[in-house]
């Protein structure tokens, strides 16, 4: 049975977009992970210490000591793991807020949050899609950011707070949207047209909406807009139904 036989709005209300999937479930998933870990090699070398050093191969002294040191690792390593816990809720957060946009969408959209990249056959990557959105007849992938502002576009850069990301937002939604055309091929052997999207969930976009080359870049208020302005005309309604069917097996719609 396809997405289409099953619902038109799985998660949604009629007149919107279908939506599936859980959007930032894995950024949360992460964040806890980045708090636990600690916790475990704690516990881990308290155990070998109590195993090691009191039946008498160190002295009280020297044990005491070493419980002393290890308390200072644990808690610069909470203390590291809760900044980036709070990092990775605030880009769930993110996400959550891209996705109650999407959800706007109207009926005729296909709405997939937190898309698995390495499960698909031929993918390099682990992580996932933030947000993929089938159209009539269009198809994006949308990385969210939820950066302190202000983002900037100067000569094509993008610049957070007058400098430039460690990291490129833009190369990274580039790759991501080469590797879910390739992904797809399965579905439409011709290729599909991938159009990347950079969103900013905080509205912390200067320029409220903007391009670098074939990269949208936009504020979430104007994420709509932009989706439903951009060209289309890539996919038949056959293919469609292969992409959603398979989209939709990977987020377990």
């Amino acid at each position: 049975m396809n997405v289409k036989e099953q619902s038109a709005n799985p998660h949604g209300v009629n007149g919107f977009a279908a939506v599936y999937g859980s959007p930032g479930a894995r950024v949360r998933f992460m964040g806890f992970f980045s708090i636990f870990w600690p916790f475990l090699v704690v516990v881990f070398l308290a155990g070998w210490l109590v195993a090691n050093a009191f039946p008498g191969l160190v002295g009280h002294w020297t044990a005491g000591a070493l419980l002393i040191a290890l308390a200072v690792v644990a808690w610069a390593a909470f203390a590291s793991a809760a900044k980036r816990f709070e990092s990775y809720v605030k880009g769930a957060r993110g996400e959550e807020a891209v996705a109650r946009e999407l959800a706007m969408l109207p009926a005729g959209w296909d709405v997939f949050h937190g898309v698995p990249r390495g499960r698909f056959e031929g993918a390099g990557a682990s992580g996932d899609f933030d947000h993929v959105v089938i159209g009539p007849d269009t198809m994006f992938v949308i990385e969210t950011k939820n950066w302190e502002g202000p983002v900037t576009l100067e000569r094509g850069v993008m610049r957070v707070r007058g400098r430039t990301p460690n990291r490129s937002p833009v190369a990274q939604v580039r790759h991501e949207a080469g590797e879910l055309a390739a992904i797809l091929k399965g579905a439409m052997p011709e290729g599909v047209v991938v159009t990347p999207v950079i969103c900013f969930a905080n509205n912390s976009f200067a320029g409220d909406e903007g391009r670098i080359d074939d990269v949208n870049v936009c504020n979430a208020r104007m994420l709509r807009n932009i989706i439903m302005e951009t060209s289309g005309g890539f996919i038949d309604e056959h293919h469609r139904q292969l992409i959603l069917d398979c989209l939709a097996q990977r987020v377990g719609a």
